[in-house]
């Protein structure tokens, strides 16, 4: 984590408007449920990150891209409950809620609704891609996979992640992959918007990692998905590769934004 979220500085003024502590889940005003929102200064119809922290599902604080503050892009840093506070699957009904109000409510600040992206690290990544590809999270919201431009996921957990496993009582040992509703790979389609994956060097990741993400895109490919890119960053460990995806995670936003 760079920062705990009472510590984290505010971006740039010069170049964005900033909103922190935005409640996201109705009549709710736990601080964990709020989001901070950061939208680009003299624009109109910008495309938004919806980005989630990790930490596993049981830390909180600020884990966001540098290259997203460019000025270019609004920015949603999405804070959710964590354990043992709460349990799975409010994790999932957290994600959701976040990524709704974004879709709901970018456009009152000058966002393009038909533009917005959601990505994360380690846990974070395996909460944008488990809300953001199965239907059954956004659907109680009214929106789908449909209203998502893409996905930016950081070295995430594509099978069932260890902390949902720990709280549901899954028996077996850590490392054992379950593959059931709670896992993204097992809601693949290949109508889903284009994805990026960024994990570390199969030494030096959390065991399982790359081939996990390497999977995915493989099998999205090979259903006829346009665009499911892995990047496996050599020599880099879990957190290396979150410090290092700023240049991928720029250049994908520009095609996939470029191709729109």
């Amino acid at each position: 984590m760079d920062y705990a979220w009472n510590a984290k500085p505010a971006p740039d003024p010069a170049l964005y408007r900033h909103w922190r502590d935005i409640p996201y889940a109705d009549g709710d005003p736990d601080p964990l449920r709020t989001l901070w929102l950061s939208c680009p200064r003299e624009r109109d119809g910008f495309a938004t990150v919806v980005w989630f922290h990790g930490g596993g599902f049981t830390d909180d604080g600020h884990e966001c891209p540098p290259v997203l503050y460019s000025g270019r892009h609004a920015v949603v840093e999405a804070r959710y409950r964590v354990s043992p506070r709460v349990k799975a699957p409010a994790y999932h009904e957290d994600g959701a809620a976040a990524l709704a109000w974004v879709l709901r409510h970018i456009g009152e600040y000058g966002g393009d609704p038909g533009r917005v992206f959601v990505g994360g690290m380690s846990a974070g990544a395996y909460l944008a891609a488990i809300v953001g590809m199965d239907p059954a999270w956004l659907a109680p919201h009214g929106f789908g996979p449909g209203n998502l431009a893409g996905f930016l996921l950081v070295s995430g957990q594509l099978t069932t992640h260890f902390q949902v496993k720990a709280d549901l009582g899954y028996p077996g040992h850590r490392y054992q992959p379950v593959v059931d509703r709670l896992a993204p790979l097992a809601h693949l389609d290949a109508g889903l918007p284009p994805i990026l994956l960024v994990t570390g060097d199969p030494a030096r990741d959390i065991p399982g990692r790359p081939a996990e993400n390497a999977f995915l895109a493989a099998s999205l490919r090979a259903m006829g998905h346009p665009r499911a890119e892995h990047h496996q960053l050599s020599g880099h460990d879990h957190g290396g590769a979150f410090r290092s995806c700023d240049w991928l995670v720029d250049q994908f936003l520009d095609q996939v934004l470029a191709a729109r």
